[in-house]
């Protein structure tokens, strides 16, 4: 049976987020129940509050793991390593990590999920194309200047939608455990 579809509802980090409310909208129109992890939801999640894991995992059979504010951030991959083991102990083994590409500390976050008991799989993405759109350049791009060390780097931005693609089959279907997908977008472009 490859078919993760059961009765308990999947947890959606970030579920309000570029990618998570993506995934959470996927993952209900599939009919699978969906329980959001956001400051703002009810009950409450919070990466800087460990207090807050142990009741949005309560009941779940899937977690979406999106680390905000980023993987490279310091604490990053000890938060992840901790938060995975206590989804195992909440009895939840089937877990998705946004990894980046490229990045070592994302790397390091890949491992520490990968070194748990965890059905996981791991989905790195290039730079989202929803940064200038929805995010932090969204300003600077109204305002008709994104000042950036980018130099001519050029880049496969993807499109959070195809994200969401990816994850909601990675979490909808057991062939997915243990790989791990480098997702970005069909060509390179400068960020000019």
């Amino acid at each position: 049976m490859t078919n993760m579809q059961e009765t308990r509802p999947i947890l959606v980090l970030g579920g309000r987020g570029k990618t998570g409310r993506r995934v959470a909208r996927r993952l209900e129109d599939r009919g699978f129940g969906v329980r959001i992890g956001s400051r703002a939801a009810d009950p409450r999640f919070d990466w800087n509050d460990a207090d807050t894991w142990a009741s949005v995992l309560q009941g779940v059979g899937a977690v979406y793991i999106a680390y905000q504010p980023d993987l490279a951030v310091p604490g990053a991959v000890e938060a992840v390593r901790s938060f995975a083991e206590a989804a195992l102990a909440a009895g939840v083994r089937r877990m998705v990590l946004l990894s980046g590409r490229g990045e070592e500390e994302a790397r390091r976050a890949e491992r520490a999920l990968q070194e748990t008991d965890a059905d996981w799989t791991i989905v790195r993405a290039s730079w989202f194309a929803q940064n200038f759109s929805e995010s932090f350049l969204l300003d600077a791009v109204l305002a008709g200047e994104v000042a950036l060390p980018a130099g001519g780097t050029r880049e496969p931005f993807i499109d959070t939608e195809d994200i969401a693609d990816v994850v909601v089959e990675a979490l909808s279907d057991t062939s997915h455990i243990a790989r791990i997908y480098e997702v970005t977008g069909p060509r390179l472009l400068s960020f000019a």
